[in-house]
């Protein structure tokens, strides 16, 4: 199968640094490629995903304004004419798409979203693009008030399972974990607030915002039960995941996913989150975590954490968030999809 996948033209592919749906978008290159099919890209210029076999840069690196919107639009529609795809992956903007709707597109499009979705963009795009237009999202909650979900799938997003692991060598040490932005949306006062009322020590990994870090935060830092180690990488995170007691995540603003939980569990770490969002369609209740609805249920039940077993925790990780399990998720999307036009 020939694949054209597309990302927003901002950042490269896979990212330098920073670039979430950069990582998943080179992630489901490598996979696909793995399996036999012919992977094209259009990205930023400076992408280098080795596994696709021709990159195309955007003209534009900017994904707003009419003329940069125009201008990568145009150019999709040449790139689609050119190579022939027999299905198309969409990461990028929706509008990118529509020349092709005017143009009598007949090649099957799934267009995926990692963040908040306008019904109403959704459904025009649809009208336009017709039985070859479906959509995908890493959460049910993302379309829970949508009037129509028929042309929808549910795909959740992967991590690393080769990187994230649980390691049996590595003893898990008495403390809790919050691994995120420091804000009042990732709820990182509440997070900590919980884990001192069940007496336990707290490490916080992130990103800081401020004025929330210094008004909600920084007093509790003098108490030794928690520490502030400040933003975290991969190699760092690891270890920290690894050895900690139970992941805390006591969400409070939209979190399309929460990539962390399911590295977390990759780890063979329990999470204890808030029921919200994308919590009740990932933790699974006595098996990975448990969900609560506010700081008291939280702190009770730290407690519990211990009787979950790590070894099934990162089982069931690796079952539902490999990079593999997720790119056969999106084949058997694209065969059906090939299968209604």
């Amino acid at each position: 199968m020939r694949i054209l996948v597309t990302c927003d033209p901002e950042i490269p592919v896979p990212p330098i640094k920073y670039g979430g749906v950069e990582r998943l978008v080179s992630g489901l290159c490598i996979e696909y490629s793995k399996m036999g099919h012919e992977v094209f890209l259009v990205a930023n210029k400076q992408s280098t995903e080795p596994s696709a076999r021709e990159i195309f840069g955007w003209n534009s690196s900017h994904s707003r304004g009419v003329k940069n919107i125009l201008s990568n639009a145009m150019q999709l529609r040449k790139i689609v004419r050119s190579i022939k795809p027999d299905v198309i992956h969409s990461f990028s903007r929706l509008l990118y798409l529509y020349p092709l709707f005017l143009a009598g597109n007949k090649i099957p499009i799934l267009q995926t979203y990692g963040r908040a979705i306008s019904q109403k963009s959704t459904s025009l795009a649809k009208r336009l693009g017709g039985k070859y237009l479906h959509f995908a999202c890493c959460g049910k909650h993302m379309i829970k008030n949508f009037k129509d979900i028929s042309d929808w799938h549910i795909v959740y997003n992967f991590i690393n399972t080769d990187f994230f692991t649980y390691n049996t060598s590595i003893k898990k040490e008495d403390y809790l974990l919050f691994l995120g932005r420091i804000c009042h949306q990732k709820g990182t006062r509440q997070a900590i607030e919980a884990a001192l009322n069940a007496n336990h020590d707290i490490i916080i990994a992130g990103l800081k915002e401020s004025p929330y870090f210094e008004e909600n935060i920084e007093p509790f830092l003098k108490n030794p039960h928690v520490k502030y180690i400040g933003l975290v990488d991969d190699n760092q995170k690891l270890p920290l995941l690894q050895k900690a007691k139970g992941l805390l995540f006591p969400i409070n603003g939209p979190e399309a996913f929460g990539i962390v939980l399911a590295e977390s569990f990759a780890c063979g770490t329990p999470v204890i989150a808030f029921n919200k969002y994308s919590v009740p369609e990932i933790v699974k209740e006595n098996v990975n975590g448990y969900i609560v609805n506010d700081v008291s249920e939280m702190s009770k039940r730290i407690y519990d954490l211990s009787s979950l077993n790590p070894l099934v925790i990162q089982n069931d990780a690796v079952e539902n968030y490999s990079s593999k399990i997720i790119a056969d998720n999106y084949l058997f999307i694209f065969d059906r999809m090939k299968q209604l036009v």
